[in-house]
């Protein structure tokens, strides 16, 4: 039995339809979803796929949630740091106690304890307690997400001005789908050469040629200026952006601009069997209704 986390998340649902493709009768009898409102997941259920009730932010009835799952794919949460931490061990110490034999756990490209970013602290901390855990498990390291260009370019896109505290660091975009295609091939394939996986994009770019390129797509003119964390994080606020979103947002371009994400790899080929989109045909399609 397979088990996906957070099912009627974005990640998580586009995850569970990809697996659905890729297993015997749509996954129905060997595919469970974990969900803190089960009421949500109806369509799911609706398939043949179980629909199970979780909730990170309670460990003890976790370990039920997760019994029998021989695959489980933990889907990170969202909060901030603190309780992202706390959350991810509970479901780690949970599928532990559950018996679970295989982890695979969706976490971020920069994970690192020394990075300015929030996100990749957390993730950080989260991949070493899979590895203390002693549970068999796949860490899929996921790139930038292109699904939120548009939100990155939307000030831009009536200014002409994209303000971010990247510097001339260089970042690789995929689309949401394509990171789900990939975490669904890894966690169906009978082997994996790797313990970790960076899913990153074709090419990396800095920002200076990202506007100009989205530019390009929307036929408007815009330029890219470099700003410092704290002024981006207060225009984030400042349109209501919870505080901790803001800053952990305002310091993962920090790391951008430390040339943290600049990689790429050819690990998305190898788990899915060809490359990703490139940059210009992912600003084309989250661009077209611009």
């Amino acid at each position: 039995m397979i088990l996906v986390t957070g099912a009627t998340g974005q990640l998580g649902l586009q995850i569970v339809q990809q697996l659905a493709v890729r297993l015997p009768g749509a996954g129905a009898g060997r595919l469970a979803v974990s969900v803190r409102d089960p009421e949500r997941a109806g369509a799911l259920a609706a398939r043949g796929i179980e629909v199970r009730r979780g909730n990170f932010d309670q460990p003890e009835a976790l370990r039920a949630t997760f019994a029998g799952a021989s695959r489980l794919v933990i889907v990170s949460t969202d909060g901030p740091k603190a309780q992202r931490i706390a959350q991810h061990r509970n479901a780690i110490e949970a599928a532990r106690a559950a018996g679970v034999e295989h982890i695979l756990y969706t976490s971020f490209l920069d994970a690192d304890a020394a990075s300015p970013s929030e996100f990749a602290q957390v993730h950080a901390d989260s991949e070493a307690a899979l590895v203390a855990s002693g549970v068999g498990h796949t860490i899929l390291r996921n790139g930038m997400y292109a699904d939120f260009l548009p939100m990155t370019f939307a000030g831009a896109l009536n200014c002409g001005l994209l303000q971010l505290p990247a510097g001339v660091g260089r970042v690789s975009y995929l689309s949401r789908n394509e990171l789900a295609a990939a975490i669904a091939a890894a966690t169906v394939a009978p082997r994996l050469e790797k313990c970790i996986y960076e899913l990153t994009g074709q090419t990396a770019h800095d920002y200076h040629d990202l506007a100009a390129r989205v530019g390009t797509a929307t036929g408007k003119t815009l330029r890219y200026e470099s700003v410092g964390e704290d002024a981006y994080a207060g225009v984030l606020e400042g349109v209501g952006t919870p505080a901790w979103l803001a800053r952990a947002m305002a310091n993962m371009f920090t790391a951008v601009a430390a040339g943290r994400l600049a990689r790429t790899t050819n690990d998305f080929a190898a788990l899915v069997g060809h490359p990703p989109k490139s940059i210009d045909c992912l600003i084309a399609e989250f661009f077209r209704a611009v």
